[in-house]
């Protein structure tokens, strides 16, 4: 691996892994709305619609390369049999990522858990087998779903004690419970499970509000912590089915057109920019939705509130910090996996990926250590979560032939299959 590779390599990393963790924080700080009153940034559209923006500049690098630096041949960048096509062809992508990803950063909010998010975003790996069947006419492998199962296996051991803890210390035992009875080896938390989320402080010289501080005060007579974070997982389960039909379609018409990878995701992010522009002005006026409301009016998406809580939401920064990291990171993360697959192999950029989870996972594990400044986004070690995480990544790793099947072939002296092309599914 020469210094180029090794640097791509990296960027991968570190901009997959800012991807998740920049989207976590957005929602772990409160910050001046358009009201006046501080709240956490809990506009999962809105973030989306900045994702769509950063996954517009992969269009801008693509014509960079195109026209700037290999303007003597631009084959080289769309490959000699690229074919024309409709930019609109790719809508329904775009439209499915944008309904994905809201969906997925909604969950994310209910369950307050980035790292665990960051494992249900391998649920797609499912999705797209099983979708493959009926619509690339593609026959599953022993190993596929063998892989499948282990992976399943996997989040369900993570999702166990992350459902039930909040149940067992509030439902059972009370707010006063020890927070270690399923495990939980971090330093003690006598005030259980969510003492962060109810002593979040708010930002220096705040207006005067009669609001609480705690994030669920408002809901938590109707919906506990514990069937928010049950409602979490779903929403991100049911968001990544549609990433895998997205995926799926996208390998249909990769396929057909011979797309560079980065063109398809810039027209993509054209695509959901320009549609979330528009679908975002009447989210506005369809008010007072229980539970899954935003902003003041508890619309199904309040722009307004969104961009006033980045631009001017008064808590130093950090939200448009964030924001901006998000939608950068996208863009070179994109960039830097699909030069990973140019450059060395798409077996390699799957292990990265699941670098970033294992790394994801280990950041939220440790945010408790900067005290109450960004523990809202928090998780706890329990124990048979790295167990869950080993699982899933094996499951990961059989189900594309990485590493342990080619392993075993060689150990038993089975002959190497002849592999089709690899599916590339972006983030």
């Amino acid at each position: 691996m020469n210094t180029y590779q090794k640097i791509v390599v990296l960027l991968m990393v570190v901009t997959g892994t800012l991807n998740t963790v920049s989207a976590g924080l957005q929602i772990a700080r409160q910050a001046k709305g358009i009201d006046g009153e501080y709240n956490y940034f809990e506009h999962p559209f809105v973030q989306t619609l900045f994702m769509m923006f950063g996954e517009c500049l992969c269009m801008g690098a693509y014509l960079i390369l195109k026209y700037v630096v290999y303007k003597d041949t631009p084959e080289v960048i769309d490959g000699p049999d690229a074919k024309p096509m409709n930019p609109l062809v790719l809508w329904p992508a775009a439209f499915l990522d944008i309904f994905a990803t809201g969906l997925g950063y909604l969950g994310m909010i209910f369950m307050a858990n980035p790292g665990f998010f960051q494992m249900l975003r391998c649920t797609p790996i499912i999705w797209c087998g099983l979708l493959s069947i009926p619509f690339l006419g593609q026959r599953l492998k022993a190993h596929n779903w063998i892989g499948i199962g282990i992976l399943s296996a996997g989040l369900l051991i993570k999702a166990i004690p992350d459902a039930v803890k909040p149940f067992v210390d509030y439902t059972i035992n009370g707010t006063d419970s020890h927070p270690n009875s399923l495990g939980n080896i971090l330093p003690d938390d006598p005030h259980g499970w969510e003492y962060c989320n109810f002593r979040l402080e708010v930002p220096q010289n705040p207006v005067s509000s009669s609001k609480p501080l705690n994030p669920f005060q408002e809901d938590e007579e109707e919906m506990s912590a514990a069937v928010r974070l049950l409602v979490g997982i779903a929403l991100v389960i049911v968001a990544e089915f549609f990433h895998g039909v997205q995926f799926v379609y996208e390998a249909k018409y990769l396929t057909k057109y011979n797309l560079p990878p980065l063109k398809v995701v810039g027209l993509e992010g054209i695509n959901g920019a320009l549609t979330l522009c528009v679908l975002l002005w009447p989210a506005y006026f369809i008010q007072d939705i229980p539970y899954f409301g935003v902003g003041p009016h508890k619309s199904i998406e309040d722009m307004l509130d969104g961009l006033h809580q980045i631009f001017a939401g008064d808590n130093g920064g950090w939200t448009i910090c964030w924001t901006l990291g998000n939608m950068c990171s996208i863009a070179v993360f994109n960039y830097a996996g699909i030069t990973v697959m140019k450059e060395l192999t798409a077996t390699t950029r799957a292990v990265l990926d699941q670098i970033r989870v294992i790394l994801i996972y280990i950041i939220f594990l440790l945010l408790p250590l900067s005290g109450s400044f960004l523990c809202k986004e928090r998780d706890h070690f329990v124990f048979v979560a790295p167990i869950g995480l080993v699982i899933l990544i094996i499951g990961v790793f059989i189900y594309n032939d990485i590493l342990i099947m080619p392993a075993y072939r060689k150990w038993r002296g089975i002959e190497e299959p002849v592999k089709d092309e690899e599916t590339k599914a972006e983030d």
